[in-house]
């Protein structure tokens, strides 16, 4: 009776033990499934992280190529404006050039010509030629002209006064004869 009793008792140990092993499995089985279902929440949670690091890093390289362009259209501007500006100091510096070259010019033609301003000729500097031979002769051959239609001016006043008539009649006369 004993064994039969320690029989029943190992039975029952070996049921309740079963019993006890199955709810021990099937709680481990809720903690696993628990732990499984927490490690999915987990991974949906690192997921949207990973899609929101994603979305700045996107954000982020759009970003850095908007700077980027913004970055090269500035030096393009910078160069043009470094181009720009160097033409125009070379442009002062030939104007300077120029300006101090003209001020040296008037400054060589004030000490070298010391002419009244009336006195400049077009044709370049006076000689005696020009003064001697046009003028003179142009001067020479009217004075010929004048003094001798005031000599025929003479002799026709002359030649009225005496009573004897015109000049050139009387000429016309001595003339034939």
């Amino acid at each position: 009776m004993e064994n039969s009793k320690k029989e029943i008792h190992s039975e029952l140990n070996e049921a309740e033990l079963d019993a006890i092993s199955q709810e021990s499995a099937r709680q481990e089985m809720d903690e696993y499934l628990e732990s499984l279902q927490e490690r999915e929440k987990g991974l949906k949670a690192m997921e949207e992280a990973q899609q929101f690091l994603e979305d700045q890093l996107e954000d982020a390289n759009t970003e850095i190529d908007r700077l980027r362009r913004e970055l090269d259209k500035a030096v393009v501007e910078a160069e043009e404006s470094e181009y720009l500006r160097q033409e125009a100091e070379n442009a002062r510096r030939q104007l300077e050039n120029t300006l101090y070259s003209i001020q040296e010019g008037v400054e060589d033609a004030k000490v070298t010509d010391l002419r009244d301003e009336r006195m400049h000729r077009r044709q370049g500097v006076v000689g005696i030629d020009a003064v001697t031979r046009g003028p003179f002769l142009r001067g020479m051959f009217l004075g010929i002209v004048v003094g001798a239609a005031g000599a025929v001016l003479a002799l026709e006043i002359i030649a009225l006064s005496n009573g004897k008539g015109e000049l050139i009649s009387l000429l016309l006369n001595a003339a034939s004869g």
